[in-house]
């Protein structure tokens, strides 16, 4: 199992180290991002393996999750989602429909109630403390008395933008779209997948149509369980006020995240640099360029909630600008490896950055890497 990093819709991987521990079932992966010396937890969780994990109430094993009545507390049975038993007696409410005449919260015979929760004696005058009635789900038998499997479910969790539409991708390819809420927390569900390995791809876009670099989870979906992949945390996007500034210039760095959290920008390879987004999970930070050398930089950033449960994205996608007056120097050359030719090489550094505004492979400094860039590039190619 492992993570990968990617830009759009389109599933390319960044350089990752894997490290992962299989026990019993329970995955829990670390996943430390090599290009941004950076590393992110994935837990995943599957109702299905017989381990009880954190989040989870019970399990039976494969199988076993029906959420059918118990006739004892050791007889009890976990649903399918594995957060709670279903129905037994000694659960301390009166389960009528499953002929329960008590119940006193245990099974043991003596105290008017006995271990079947069938009524000892008759109940004392008065009443006094008689057990709650309660409903439960409907559950029916399936035929022939043959405990039913659990489906085959993946559930991811994770956090986006506030009330922002979360694209779903599946191996590549676009199946749904969910909202995540105020809080930016989203949730995906479907057992529309097959038992084995799966990518799922989740993307989301911000109010000025600014995409955010798609993060992607690998994984084996478990036939007959339900996979739970929780963690999955979207990088904020990030725009700049300009393109080109004067050296001692003044730049805006903005974009939108998690409500609240703190937004880490890096420029180049320094030391990251803080702000705070507000409640609607805009976040600002000004940037005085008269610390940064004359030529190109790049800016990249993540997102981070400490206290309590910590947690922290990976670095999104990156901006590029140049500090600078006037064209630079040269311009800007379509020799993207410097080896003094413009071939296929730099050709395949191109084309990584096409569709976006990669001011590297914007030659002609327009905004965006298109045909006008690749007409350049071919101008100059030498083979």
């Amino acid at each position: 199992m492992h993570l990968r990093a990617t830009r759009g819709p389109l599933i390319l991987p960044l350089a990752i180290l894997l490290g992962g521990a299989v026990i019993a079932g329970v995955v829990t992966m670390t996943a430390a991002v090599q290009a941004d010396d950076l590393e992110t937890r994935v837990k995943i969780t599957i109702c299905g393996d017989a381990i009880i994990d954190t989040g989870e109430a019970c399990d039976d094993g494969p199988g076993g999750n029906t959420g059918l009545y118990g006739s004892s507390t050791a007889q009890r049975l976990c649903n399918s989602d594995c957060t709670a038993f279903g129905p037994y007696c000694g659960d301390d409410i009166l389960q009528v429909r499953f002929d329960e005449e008590c119940d006193d919260g245990n099974n043991t015979s003596g105290d008017i109630c006995d271990s079947l929760c069938r009524a000892e004696e008759p109940a004392p005058p008065g009443g006094g403390g008689s057990p709650t009635v309660g409903s439960t789900p409907t559950l029916p038998a399936p035929p022939g008395g043959i405990l039913s499997q659990t489906e085959t479910r993946v559930v991811l969790r994770g956090k986006a933008f506030p009330n922002r539409i979360v694209n779903v991708l599946l191996d590549g390819v676009a199946i749904a779209t969910v909202n995540a809420d105020a809080s930016a927390d989203f949730m995906y569900s479907t057992t529309e997948v097959t038992p084995g390995t799966a990518t799922f791809g989740f993307w989301a876009e911000d109010p000025i149509g600014t995409d955010s670099l798609t993060t992607s989870v690998v994984f084996e979906v478990v036939q007959s369980a339900i996979t739970t992949v929780a963690n999955i945390f979207i990088p904020p996007t990030i725009n700049v006020s300009e393109r080109q500034v004067a050296p001692g210039g003044l730049l805006t760095f903005s974009g939108l995240t998690v409500p609240n959290a703190s937004v880490d920008t890096q420029i180049d390879s320094d030391e990251p640099l803080s702000a705070t987004a507000d409640t609607s999970g805009q976040w600002a930070l000004q940037l005085d360029t008269a610390s940064l050398g004359e030529g190109f930089h790049a800016a990249k950033s993540l997102f981070e909630i400490t206290g309590g449960a910590a947690i922290k994205s990976g670095y999104g996608r990156a901006v590029s600008f140049y500090v600078g007056d006037g064209t630079p120097e040269g311009g800007v050359s379509p020799d993207l490896n410097g080896d003094g030719r413009v071939n296929l090489v730099d050709f395949s550094i191109f084309l990584l950055s096409w569709g976006t505004d990669n001011i590297r492979t914007d030659f002609n400094l327009d905004g965006a890497v298109n045909l006008a860039d690749f007409s350049i590039m071919l101008f100059a190619w030498t083979g």
